[in-house]
């Protein structure tokens, strides 16, 4: 059983910063829940969830995301194979000047020792993307 999850989200982050779909996708075990204030969409196949990422590259490019990276807030066990993660999100610049941040949550299964997200819940990303917009228009 593997217990350190930060090699995981090292990989999300890279792949995020990278506008990379494959790795991405490959973190992500299906069906998939995403929570969010305003939605709840559940992906059970690949394309909607392919979806979902393209769209978010599309936004990070268009506020000029050059790198995203992370802070471990918490984890707590749920049980042998699932793990409740929180998380500070940091998106930078091409300047490494930090764009926004913003906190996600994340519920994580062992799969064969390997870790793969099951479920996220944002906090404030839209919100905080939105800023972002608004400020440089």
């Amino acid at each position: 059983m593997p217990q350190n999850i930060e090699p995981f989200f090292q990989r999300y982050a890279d792949a995020y910063s990278r506008y990379q779909l494959p790795p991405l996708l490959e973190l992500v075990s299906l069906p998939c829940l995403l929570l969010a204030d305003e939605s709840k969409i559940m992906f059970s196949e690949p394309e909607s969830l392919r979806q979902y990422f393209e769209q978010q590259f599309e936004q990070y490019r268009q506020v000029g995301v050059a790198r995203a990276d992370f802070r471990l807030q918490s984890q707590v066990r749920l049980s042998e194979s699932l793990r409740f993660v929180s998380l500070y999100w940091y998106f930078y610049g091409k300047d490494e000047q930090v764009l926004f941040t913003c906190h996600t949550s994340y519920t994580l299964q062992s799969q064969q020792g390997i870790w793969q997200l099951v479920a996220l819940l944002t906090d404030d990303e839209q919100a905080a993307y939105q800023r972002v917009r608004n400020a440089q228009a």
